[in-house]
């Protein structure tokens, strides 16, 4: 005898319905976004890419991004949601401890945000035109990210001050005061048409002044720090002398 075919008013048909037809509009989403920054990258600066390109980049009709997002102002803000998610992921790469020491870590993670902001000067302008998708309307997506970035250094510093006991209010509002002192130096350097510094020269520089301000925090809690011993040993080293 046959089995019975599921019918749609059934539990199970209707949740199968409800995840395929959610997977299949963040497909969707996916795309469109894609599409919207591709655009923003190719527009010259201060262009505003209308909803029926990126609809055409994206292979829909116009139609379809309207029933995806609501209204243009959804869109924008979930473009810079999307622009932010990415580099939020390709910095969170660099801000690994395990990988090498201090010095290249500061290096390395100077050396991401300059080059982000030096090749996407188009992606950085059209995020300081509004907020993210998560953010109030009074914070713009440069000033989410930098505070993302700042949260994330403050939870790396706390957990290794956690394991070398170590109090770790000393070091509460550096992360964010590094953060935005590259940031405003790489835009400044940036916008600078006579700029004399070339990039690897501006990224040494902004490295080194955040090992100084970090070199001093240390200091001012007991701790004399190597910058250029592997991270993860230094650490070790500094638990073993705590004990």
């Amino acid at each position: 005898m046959p089995s019975r075919p599921t019918v749609p008013d059934e539990p199970g048909a209707a949740t199968g319905q409800v995840a395929r037809w959610e997977r299949h509009n963040s497909e969707r989403q996916s795309l469109i976004l894609k599409a919207a920054v591709e655009l923003l990258e190719e527009s010259p600066a201060g262009a505003d890419v209308p909803v029926q390109q990126i609809a055409k980049r994206a292979g829909f009709a116009k139609s379809v991004v309207y029933r995806q997002f609501n209204g243009r102002e959804d869109l924008d803000r979930r473009i810079r949601s999307y622009v932010a998610d990415d580099f939020a992921k390709t910095l969170d790469t660099k801000l690994n401890i395990a990988d090498g020491s201090l010095e290249e870590l500061l290096t390395r993670t100077v050396r991401t945000v300059a080059d982000w902001i030096a090749d996407n000067p188009r992606l950085l302008e059209f995020m300081r035109t509004g907020p993210t998708d998560d953010d109030d309307t009074n914070i713009d997506a440069v000033a989410s990210v930098k505070a993302r970035i700042a949260r994330r250094a403050r939870d790396i510093i706390e957990s290794v001050t956690v394991l070398i006991g170590v109090d770790s209010t000393g070091f509460e509002s550096l992360p964010f005061a590094v953060v935005t002192m590259v940031e405003g130096s790489l835009t400044h350097w940036v916008r600078d048409p006579d700029a004399e510094k070339s990039r690897a020269e501006i990224v040494d520089d902004l490295a080194t002044y955040a090992w100084f301000v970090l070199d001093g925090a240390c200091r001012s809690v007991g701790l004399d720090v190597d910058p250029k011993g592997r991270l993860v040993d230094v650490i070790k080293l500094m638990t073993e002398v705590k004990r």
